[in-house]
């Protein structure tokens, strides 16, 4: 084994403190394990040694520091104690005092220096000098029992190089595989936080979510974490093991939770604990059983004007987990399936509130489609969100990280440059004054109808909806936004200026309605390459003269917009409603918006206004083809 004198601008993974009475050696089991012999002249204090990452098992860079009571003082002591991943305690075997000592100074001093008996720094025991003297472990054992935090004793001996390079062993070990944070020695059983972690794993292994681990599941759950199958003899020897040890570990020829556990318990009785380790960092554990912060969120770079979109691979793996637990096969999911899907987060993400923005059944149970959406909006609007709970619900097991799920496209105004756009997530704000019908409206796009909204407690509204429409044979998803602006007089911000397309939604039957939309228009999207459309509600009812001085058609035809539609009593509840379908056209579309208003003018037959001949037909041509 190479090892080199330790600089402390090289990078140590593990960090190894021998600590002990003098004369016990301690120097001596350093030395013995640099020069692969007994020393024969031992210094007071020996060098820092660093062992490279490359010759041990688990490729991690250890440095091993040594005490001296004779060149160092005890504040020397103390930070080095806090310094350290691990301690090693070394006393004689053959010297009874410096075996009480462990107890009456070492260890009391080691948590009085780390804040108690809970500190969970690893502690290894080591009865050096143990070459022709009995073992005294049975002295030992009742202060493994008292100490939690000691991981194991080692008996060696620097002389006959007895158990040295094992007791670096252990200790590195100790700190890359603790068992303190797995195992509970006093009660004999996992700890809650490791049985938590252990109950997420068998929810992901169970991939037909029978509640069991199947043949086929056991050796899906081994490649994942071992990169190998098992043999079917072994296969066989653990489960014959689970159904001696646990008496209801197997049920149907397959292992079940309570089974699951039993066996990485046993691997941690066997001293085997760097099994469950491994397993336990596969599915993105740290060493506090909590899930890595690189895990939950691995970087991703999405500059201004660009949006995140779910990629075919996000999109699969969701369906794959929707049909999971779609357990009467409705392509629906009830609360409690629901709940079941997202049993392995640490909190239930999706309030009954976000139920309402996309489509759901008479029930209110979520379609597969407003699943679909209610995924897709979450990752336009907050994709590290979106990251976390991909992460928990096990994207990253069968993937690199979640970045494959997604897919970042390119700057919305290099899209309507270039007159065309891979996206398919597009965003439109519903703008309006108070009482216009903006939430109704956007609730109709989810198949909402007056009733429904009605029932629902706005104050606990999420202000988006979503959902898909179908333009030139493509499905495409709009969200709608509606945005609250009390009065003309109201700054939007950035964001609210900012969208694929924006509708301005007027009360036909109120004679004030309108010049509120033509004020927020002329204030912010005027002279835009931002699509408006002017849409009026309610105008079933009396629809009256606006107090503005241009009516709404006149309007559209000053500032070249397409002419106002209506929203009518019969459009409520209609998902695919002609309004609904023009705002997805401008979102998708956006360098259509003049055509579009050439083409309103042809129908309003004042189309002599426009340039005659080829240019009038090419545009009537090219937006027919593309509004079909």
């Amino acid at each position: 084994m190479t090892i080199a004198a330790h600089k402390e601008s090289q990078q140590i993974d593990v960090r190894i403190l021998l600590v002990g009475d003098e004369g016990v050696g301690k120097t001596s089991l350093i030395m013995a394990l640099v020069d692969d012999t007994f020393p024969t002249s031992v210094p007071a204090r020996a060098n820092s040694f660093l062992i490279p990452p490359d010759v041990t098992p688990e490729r991690v860079a250890t440095a091993i520091f040594d005490y001296s009571a004779r060149e160092q003082s005890e504040a020397d002591l103390v930070e080095e104690i806090k310094l350290a991943n691990v301690i090693c305690v070394v006393y004689a075997v053959d010297r009874d005092e410096t075996m009480e000592r462990v107890r009456s100074y070492w260890l009391s001093l080691i948590q009085k220096t780390l804040g108690g008996a809970d500190h969970g720094k690893p502690v290894i025991l080591v009865g050096n000098k143990s070459d022709g003297h009995t073992s005294v472990l049975d002295k030992i054992l009742p202060i493994m029992n008292e100490y939690l935090e000691i991981e194991t004793c080692v008996e060696s001996s620097a002389k006959s190089m007895k158990n040295v390079s094992e007791i670096f062993y252990y200790a590195q070990k100790a700190v890359i595989f603790p068992t303190l944070p797995l195992f509970r020695a006093e009660e004999k059983e996992l700890t809650p936080k490791c049985k938590k972690a252990l109950v997420r794993i068998f929810k992901l292994s169970d991939s037909d979510n029978d509640g069991l681990l199947s043949d086929y599941e056991l050796n899906q759950f081994q490649i994942i974490c071992f990169g190998v199958p098992l043999t079917a003899s072994t296969l066989q020897d653990v489960k014959n093991e689970v159904a001696e040890g646990c008496s209801e570990g197997i049920r149907d020829d397959s292992v079940t939770l309570q089974g699951f556990l039993y066996l990485n318990q046993l691997f941690i009785h066997r001293g085997r604990h760097e099994t469950t380790w491994a397993i336990l960092k596969k599915f993105g554990y740290d060493l506090n059983l909590q899930l890595r912060s690189d895990y939950l969120y691995p970087p991703l770079k999405v500059e201004k004007g660009q949006s995140t979109e779910l990629s075919d691979e996000g999109i699969q793996f969701i369906t794959s987990l929707f049909q999971k637990y779609d357990e009467d096969k409705d392509w629906c999911l009830s609360p409690s399936e629901l709940t079941n899907l997202f049993s392995v987060c640490p909190s239930f993400p999706w309030t009954k509130e976000a139920l309402y923005s996309v489509e759901t059944n008479s029930r209110g149970w979520i379609t597969f489609d407003g699943y679909i959406s209610l995924w897709i909006m979450n990752t336009f609007l907050n994709v590290t969100q979106v990251m976390e709970q991909l992460a928990y619900i096990g994207f990253n097991v069968r993937h690199r990280d979640q970045r494959v799920a997604f897919k970042v496209t390119q700057d919305r105004r290099i899209d309507i440059e270039e007159k065309s756009t891979t996206r398919k997530v597009f965003q439109c704000h519903v703008i309006g004054p108070k009482d216009a019908g903006k939430t109704v409206f956007c609730r109709s796009f989810v198949g909402k109808s007056l009733q429904d909204t009605c029932r629902m407690n706005r104050k606990l509204l999420l202000p988006y909806v979503i959902n898909w429409i179908k333009l030139k044979e493509e499905r495409k998803y709009l969200l709608l936004h509606e945005v609250d602006v009390y009065s003309e007089n109201d700054l939007l911000t950035s964001y609210e200026k900012s969208a694929d397309v924006i509708c301005l939604l007027y009360d036909a039957s109120s004679a004030s309605s309108f010049a509120y939309c033509a004020a927020i228009y002329l204030k912010y999207f005027y002279r835009t390459k931002v699509p408006c459309l002017i849409v009026s509600t309610k105008g079933d009812r009396i629809e009256v003269e606006q107090n503005f001085e241009q009516q709404p058609s006149d309007f559209c035809h000053t500032h070249q917009l397409p002419r106002p539609l209506r929203f009518n009593a019969d459009d409520i509840g209609k998902r695919d409603s002609d309004v609904l379908t023009q705002l997805a056209s401008l979102a998708v579309y956006p360098h259509l918006k003049r055509a579009r208003f050439a083409y309103d003018l042809w129908q309003d037959g004042g189309w002599k206004m426009l340039a005659v001949g080829a240019g009038v037909i090419a545009i009537f041509g090219f937006l027919m083809g593309n509004l079909k």
